[in-house]
């Protein structure tokens, strides 16, 4: 989805991108809704999801039409460092020493690719790398909010109050400074919407199996393979550092999930 996002703001501002995303979201969940009713229960946490997420999706899709993105989106995953703190102090969720160890693995490995990343770009980009940086603090809310509605509210109803709050949040500075796509921007855009709501069903649905901070490191493949991709579709530069950091951060998403592997799943599943 990063990589299709990247193209589409190419030209199209990064509000804009991130606005229709949840609009193609929107209509998901009205296409399911035509079958099967929505019915949230934890309104409180619904919109507590729908505000963290869709700011930090803006944050993040702010970042993507600034940064290279896989910094951007390295940036973006550094949120399961405050998911595991949002955790522990709001839903009272333990840390053992094993997800300890390897969220430490996994952060460290994303704080190197940051920084061999960054210093090869060749414009300053502070601003826009502290963007980023508050999409993760915001999405590591927001993953800790999902953790706590799924115990009530569907999948479908998790994923419609993060659309439509994300709609209104990114709504404003899109179509204030909305560019016409083109019909290849279209396309474009439908794929990153296509992509976001896969992949946003996916993360929703093991959340009510998966405590918080376990969930967050497995994530970390996700900006190993941003920078892989940023490199093979942009040509964006990998340094050593990088490539060490991307290393390390395997090495911590294996450690957790084979930890999560040998968990227990709870009594409701």
């Amino acid at each position: 989805m990063a990589t299709i996002a990247k193209a589409a703001a190419a030209r199209l501002p990064g509000a804009e991108v991130a606005f229709v995303r949840f609009l193609f979201g929107i209509a998901a969940c009205a296409v399911i809704a035509v079958r099967r009713p929505m019915r949230p229960r934890n309104k409180t946490g619904l919109f507590l999801r729908g505000v963290f997420g869709g700011a930090a999706v803006l944050c993040y899709f702010l970042a993507i039409e600034h940064l290279p993105v896989g910094i951007a989106t390295l940036l973006n995953y550094t949120a399961p460092v405050f998911t595991a703190i949002w955790a522990a102090i709001f839903l009272g969720e333990a840390l053992d020493a094993p997800s300890v160890g390897a969220l430490a693995l996994a952060t460290a490995g994303v704080a190197l690719v940051s920084i061999g990343t960054s210093g090869t770009s060749a414009r300053p980009v502070t601003e826009w790398i502290l963007v980023g940086a508050f999409s993760a603090v915001l999405s590591g809310a927001a993953v800790t909010a999902i953790r706590e509605v799924r115990k009530t509210d569907g999948a479908w109803e998790t994923f419609g109050a993060f659309c439509l709050a994300g709609a209104l949040i990114t709504g404003v500075p899109g179509i204030r400074g909305w560019v016409p796509p083109s019909t290849r921007e279209w396309w474009l855009l439908a794929a990153v919407g296509a992509c976001a709501v896969v992949a946003q069903m996916g993360l929703t649905w093991a959340m009510r199996y998966v405590r918080a901070a376990p969930a967050g490191i497995v994530q970390q493949l996700t900006p190993v393979g941003a920078l892989a991709l940023g490199f093979i579709v942009y040509g964006d530069r990998i340094s050593a550092l990088s490539a060490a950091g991307a290393a390390l951060a395997l090495t911590g998403v294996s450690w957790g999930a084979w930890h999560v592997s040998r968990g227990v799943l709870p009594e409701d599943s």
